[in-house]
């Protein structure tokens, strides 16, 4: 569900600029907790419209939360009178995204509704509102429910190499829900021999840079994969990355180095500590 660029015959909070003053940034607040049964979501929201708070007050209105998962058919709406929910979810509930979308609604008929907030376009204008029509629309948020948050930074979390009869060079696959970077089969024999598998630093500073650098470059055109849903969450949530980091693509070699905590400095390193000491005769 996409609420981002909705328009009702009414004004509403958080819909362009409907009811000034705006949403502030602080309109919705997000927690989780999980356990190995359920995923504990408490939703807190936030507004300051005394118009439209004198009305939840008065029982015309109400705050409701719309939650979905399209890969399990879930679809939910619960309501309350004041603005905090806390959801249970259990684990075999839920695979994929799940989406919210938080509101005040109306709960018994409005006539003649009007709001001093009202943008000026809507001045003098009252309007009649039935149950379920919406007074503040608050943003969309959403959490993955398919991505292991506490492996995000291994690259094994997104990333794969396997073997493929399909083609003679190197090549990477985006399309599925890791990045996958095929071999053909005489290159992937080599992959696997122990002294190759297991020096992790050649590996990240040539096939998995490379291959995540290209997933960077389309990434926009992939975002229901896994690997594109667990990158963009790294960018938005851990200290040191934007979401804008991937804006312009000439900072996406150096996004990729950075993701993978500088792949050419742990090269040099393991060059260094592996190659005995030579001295001059």
């Amino acid at each position: 569900m996409n609420l981002n660029n909705i328009s009702l015959p009414y004004p509403v909070l958080g819909i362009s600029d409907d009811i000034l003053p705006l949403l502030g940034e602080d309109a919705v607040r997000f927690d989780l907790t999980a356990d190995a049964r359920n995923y504990t979501f408490k939703i807190e929201l936030k507004f300051d419209n005394q118009d439209i708070l004198r009305l939840i007050n008065k029982g015309k209105a109400e705050y409701s939360c719309e939650y979905d998962c399209a890969r399990t058919m879930l679809r939910c709406c619960i309501t309350s009178k004041d603005p905090e929910f806390t959801i249970v979810l259990p684990r075999h509930s839920v695979n994929g995204r799940i989406n919210f979308n938080c509101f005040v609604s109306v709960k018994e008929d409005i006539i003649e509704y009007s709001n001093r907030g009202f943008n000026a376009d809507y001045e003098g204008a009252t309007f009649n509102m039935s149950s379920g029509d919406l007074l503040v629309v608050f943003p969309h948020f959403h959490y993955d429910a398919d991505i292991r948050y506490d492996k995000l930074q291994a690259a094994g979390s997104f990333m794969q190499i396997r073997e493929s009869n399909l083609h003679e060079q190197v090549f990477f696959d985006i399309s599925g829900n890791k990045i996958e970077i095929h071999l053909p089969p005489t290159h992937y024999q080599l992959y696997c021999n122990p002294i190759v598998k297991g020096s992790a630093e050649i590996i990240h500073s040539s096939l998995v840079i490379n291959a995540l650098t290209y997933a960077l470059l389309n990434m926009e055109e992939h975002m229901e994969t896994t690997w594109a849903k667990t990158i963009d969450y790294r960018l938005r949530n851990e200290d040191g990355f934007s979401i804008h980091d991937k804006d312009d693509p000439s900072n996406i070699p150096m996004l990729a180095q950075r993701l993978l905590k500088d792949p050419y400095l742990r090269l040099f390193n393991h060059i260094i500590t592996s190659t005995p000491n030579q001295t001059e005769e």
